[in-house]
């Protein structure tokens, strides 16, 4: 709308919430068969999500970051990261 694209998740990592702008998902490991929900749709539907992944983005100062996420933590990112995307699950 206004000529600049953007793309911001925002993830609570337990003691903090962490802002990614232009969030890439540059590495996955451990692929598992999930179930989610999404507030977007009613229900749940089946999902492949990756145990541990490796994301590149930009922090909260525009800076270059580089960082691993397992477990649930990979696996809200990847859900948003899609939604980024346009995917919903």
């Amino acid at each position: 709308m206004i000529g600049v694209n953007k793309a911001i998740i925002a993830v609570n990592i337990g003691f903090m919430n962490l802002i990614m702008y232009n969030p890439e998902i540059v590495k996955k490991a451990k692929p598992f068969q999930t179930e989610e929900g999404c507030l977007s749709l009613a229900g749940v539907r089946k999902c492949t999500r990756y145990k541990e992944i490796e994301v590149r983005y930009q922090d909260i100062k525009f800076k270059q970051q580089c960082q691993k996420f397992s477990g649930w933590t990979a696996q809200i990112i990847q859900h948003e990261v899609d939604h980024l995307h346009g995917k919903i699950i």
